[in-house]
């Protein structure tokens, strides 16, 4: 009889902790990484880079050539849609390291010579010369900490870097 009651506490164990974590936290992913990192591994590969002009353009919704402001705004996330949304949308999130290598002009748009030359812009964002653009090379955010741009895994540990004070916890 015990083993009974076993599976209908476990589901109802899984719910509650599925409610206690809430919605995510953090920013919405960038549109401009969210379509160049096309395998979602939270780099841009050399690959990657070498399409990126041809991948952009997806973003471009009214097919003119360029991407503007709004093409480029990410999606809220669902729990934070409501009607009136169209009125009253919420301001948009700082660039990304992506999009601030991309768009040269600072115009806040991606025009047509700006993702024409998008894979040497974001060949510049390499700082370590191997090929590809890192999450943190690329300020992208990753699902891992919160949602939040910083350290892979979150936290922001001691500064400095180490083990926290008093040796690492376990």
């Amino acid at each position: 009889m015990k083993t009974n009651y076993l599976i209908p506490a476990l589901l109802i164990g899984a719910s509650l902790q599925s409610i206690a974590q809430g919605p995510p936290l953090g920013p919405p992913p960038s549109p401009v990484a969210m379509t160049l990192d096309r395998d979602h591994d939270h780099e841009i590969s050399k690959r990657e880079i070498k399409n990126a002009a041809r991948q952009l353009l997806r973003l471009d919704q009214d097919k003119d050539g360029t991407i503007s402001a709004e093409e480029l705004k990410p999606e809220p996330p669902r729990h934070e849609r409501r009607k009136d949304d169209d009125q009253n949308p919420p301001p948009a999130p700082p660039p990304s390291e992506l999009l601030k290598a991309l768009d040269t002009d600072d115009s806040g748009d991606l025009s047509a010579a700006e993702i024409e030359a998008a894979s040497e812009s974001l060949a510049a964002l390499d700082r370590n010369d191997d090929g590809t653009i890192s999450s943190e090379e690329g300020g992208m955010v990753r699902p891992d900490n919160g949602g939040g741009e910083g350290p892979p895994g979150g936290g922001e540990g001691p500064p400095g870097g180490g083990p926290p004070p008093g040796g690492p916890r376990h």
